[in-house]
């Protein structure tokens, strides 16, 4: 007997009270309570398709780290008795958004998070019936831009202007990709809408908001899919941000609005069927890093950043330092406070070097295929760059794949090799914003590493299709 397409859905809120939130653990992107912004929410969609299982939980975070990941699939496995490998959570990287505690101290905003993601997996669960699967994809130009502006001389300059980003040429993927899911007679069971920019708006100072995501899947909610759940999908754009980047939150409602109108044709155009076959493999790959700078070079950089933070008491328009650009309006202390890192992360690897620490020589990368009948949702913990997305989407044999960021965890970002030729902060100077020891990777990424990860990619959308 052939195996049955089953779906169900579920939402519910992850709003914080104010008390629940330690800016301190932000610092560089506090949130606020004074203005309203769109709800936060933990979305749940169960798909099982014979033996095969799936939860896919999209959460209005920006971010989950590795252990806060493995904290709540452990958790939902258990109240349903599924396995942690067939739970894939998917932060939709809104900046707006409170950071989840550390586990080593009372955690009352995780434990929210936790809970309702418990809640909605299981009334998802529940919930399954007969359904029906299609998706189809619709384009948006001038909703995205690439912040990595190449310069003459082999830097990066991080832009925070969308104009001088789009004058680049730079690549975005402007792809609005849409699956729908109904029930047996074409109703909704849920919706899932990908695209392929950073939530970031409003940025430092912002109202605790879902962003563009959640206005865009709010209004779908209400229009289209009748009232079923919307989930949104953060595609590969570690080197993508919305326009306008520093506006407001209206901003971030208007092109939230302008997006799900977009979106809204295309999800009533599809025509959903059952699916032939469905399949979800979970992996990691070993991605090659740098070897840690040698003493000279970081004596060199701590000078560097040492004058830097000296010279701008003379002078508060410097930007540059070890190859990153602040914003060049930022007051002195921001810029301060923002360099001071580097060099503490110098001095820290200064010392493990003089006491024999072995770095690593490579970092796993968590990566989950999901194959769906032609299309492929490929989720990976980190921010890979916009390029990598395109590059899978090209060597895949399937009709359509989707490289999806922020799954089960943040790696970091990942670039090409031509990215990391060039340094800037994503490539570089990132690694230095956690202590040595702490479960964060220690070293950029080496030459190569995109590449394996693309071929990692493939190699598990490969197993989904042997499946």
């Amino acid at each position: 007997m052939n195996a049955q397409f089953l779906a169900g859905a579920a939402s519910g809120s992850i709003m914080p009270e104010r008390d629940m939130i330690d800016n301190s653990i932000h610092s560089c992107m506090t949130v606020r309570f004074d203005e309203p912004g769109s709800p936060l929410r933990a979305k749940a969609l169960a798909l099982s398709f014979g033996e095969r299982r799936l939860i896919l939980i999209a959460l209005d975070l920006a971010v989950l780290k590795n252990a806060h990941a493995d904290h709540i699939r452990a958790a939902v496995a258990a109240e349903l008795g599924i396995q942690s490998k067939d739970i894939v959570l998917s932060c939709s990287h809104s900046h707006s958004t409170p950071f989840a505690e550390p586990l080593d101290r009372p955690h009352p905003f995780l434990d929210l998070i936790t809970g309702r993601c418990i809640e909605t997996a299981k009334e998802a669960w529940a919930s399954r019936q007969p359904a029906r699967f299609g998706h189809g994809v619709t384009h948006v130009v001038g909703a995205s831009f690439n912040t990595r502006v190449p310069l003459p001389d082999g830097r990066v300059k991080f832009t925070r202007d969308f104009r001088e980003g789009l004058a680049s040429g730079r690549t975005v993927d402007p792809r609005l990709s849409v699956v729908r899911i109904d029930d047996a007679d074409g109703r909704p069971i849920a919706g899932w809408v990908r695209f392929a920019a950073h939530p970031a708006c409003v940025i430092f100072d912002a109202p605790v908001s879902a962003e563009y995501p959640g206005y865009m899947t709010e209004q779908l909610e209400k229009t289209v899919s009748r009232g079923a759940p919307v989930l949104f999908g953060f595609g590969s754009s570690g080197d993508v941000n919305c326009v306008p980047m520093f506006g407001t939150e209206a901003d971030s409602q208007r092109l939230g609005l302008n997006l799900a109108n977009l979106v809204a044709e295309t999800f009533e155009s599809i025509r959903t069927k059952p699916p032939h076959r469905m399949a979800v493999v979970s992996g990691e790959v070993d991605l090659p890093l740098d070897p840690p700078p040698d003493p000279q070079t970081l004596e060199r950089e701590i000078a560097e950043v040492e004058r830097f933070i000296a010279d701008l008491d003379r002078d508060p328009r410097l930007e540059w330092v070890l190859g990153v650009n602040c914003k060049k309006d930022w007051p002195v202390e921001k810029k301060k406070s923002h360099a001071r890192p580097l060099a503490e992360w110098a001095r820290q690897v200064r010392q493990a070097l003089a006491d024999g620490w072995a770095f690593p020589t490579s970092w796993p990368r968590r990566i989950t295929s999901i194959v769906v009948d032609d299309l492929g949702l490929v989720f990976a913990s980190g921010e890979p760059f916009v390029e990598l997305g395109l590059d899978l989407a090209a060597r895949s044999p399937l009709a359509d794949t989707l490289l999806m960021a922020m799954g089960n965890g943040a790696d970091g970002y990942l670039g090409t090799d031509e990215d990391r030729r060039r340094g800037g902060y994503e490539m570089y100077t990132l690694v230095r914003y956690y202590s040595l020891g702490d479960d964060h990777r220690p070293l950029p990424y080496a030459q190569g590493a995109g590449e394996k990860f693309v071929q990692g990619c493939l190699d598990l959308i490969e197993a989904c299709r042997k499946r």
